[in-house]
């Protein structure tokens, strides 16, 4: 993500502050011209701001910004413990949230469903993650550090985020939105396979495995083997994860060529898959290191085959067909052609 600056004394700032840490002005982030703003001279902030530090302006009748308002569904508040987590799961889905506005992808699909997630504690209940048709829970113990890793170690990933599980669960959405129906689907089938086949048979099979390898070359984790559209979800989020950590390198005082230097001007909406590829690869290796150095895990403990990064050019093809397909329509609308990003 770019650095932000307090709009009154242009200290640095993060994208989560409620206020500058040098002059102490409360800051708002303003989600439709993604920047931070002063809140005295912001619209009406978010009404979870109090509640759970939400930094955002509020956005149409109901009081809530647009991240918050997509949360369909919030945990049992009697609990602090279920607050603190909430908080950080609302962090969380706004840097979500922020990854889509910079995409250009709608939060609706063609057919209508508009995205909306239920944050759900497990108190009463097992609560699994998931998705369906546009509604994703999430289990709010994702959102503990301590059982997160238990369940990391437990399930043999090298890799569980609560940032991680957002772009996984919204890649489904994404399947439906940028792939079902559009000329991509053929393509789609001979990279990842037939999402025809019996999606719940396919998981249960998964589960069931002993033998717990898989191809590495062909697979960018272990649960992308379980089904096509677990693959894509995997390969959509990992997208996620190389864009915004571009973005983020955009801001640092790195010695970069011509031409990472123009890839590097908005990572969301390079039109060279090539060039971003060409970029993460050394990224990556470096973040790695770094995190060794410090005695810490791999930041990106992956590696992306050919077969990989041919599963991850078709999904930055297809957000690249929509954005280009909308546009057009746009143009045909209004007789304006505005010109691609």
């Amino acid at each position: 993500m770019r650095e932000f600056l307090c709009p009154l004394c242009r200290h640095a700032v993060l994208f989560e502050h409620v206020a500058c840490a040098r002059c102490g002005h409360e800051l708002i982030f303003d989600a439709s011209h993604l920047k931070m703003e002063e809140r005295l001279s912001a619209p009406q902030p978010c009404w979870n701001r109090e509640i759970i530090g939400c930094n955002w302006i509020a956005e149409g009748p109901n009081g809530y910004c647009r991240s918050c308002r997509l949360t369909r569904t919030i945990p049992n508040l009697d609990s602090a413990r279920n607050v603190m987590l909430w908080r950080r799961v609302e962090q969380a889905k706004r840097r979500l949230v922020y990854d889509l506005a910079r995409l250009r992808l709608p939060l609706v699909s063609p057919a209508g469903s508009l995205l909306a997630f239920d944050i759900l504690s497990d108190e009463v209940s097992p609560i699994l993650t998931g998705h369906l048709f546009g509604l994703i829970t999430l289990n709010l113990a994702e959102a503990d550090d301590v059982e997160r890793e238990q369940r990391r170690v437990a399930f043999r990933e090298p890799y569980r985020t609560l940032l991680g599980h957002f772009r996984h669960e919204i890649g489904h959405f994404y399947w439906d939105v940028l792939v079902h129906g559009t000329t991509l689907q053929a393509p789609f089938r001979l990279i990842f396979g037939d999402e025809t086949d019996d999606y719940q048979a396919a998981l249960r099979s998964y589960h069931g495995r002993v033998d717990r390898s898989y191809d590495r070359t062909g697979f960018i984790s272990e649960y992308a083997t379980s089904h096509p559209w677990e693959d894509w979800a995997e390969t959509f989020a990992h997208f996620l994860h190389i864009v915004s950590a571009l973005d983020s390198v955009a801001g640092l005082p790195l010695s970069l060529d011509e031409r990472a230097r123009q890839t590097l001007t908005d990572p969301y909406l390079e039109s060279d898959f090539e060039a971003l590829l060409s970029l993460w690869a050394p990224l990556s290796r470096g973040i790695n290191e770094l995190n060794r150095s410090l005695g810490m895990s791999d930041a990106y403990p992956f590696d992306i085959s050919p077969a990989v990064k041919g599963k991850l050019h078709l999904v930055h093809m297809a957000i690249s067909a929509f954005r280009e397909h909308r546009q057009t329509m746009r143009a045909d609308a209004t007789g304006v052609c505005e010109p691609v990003a």
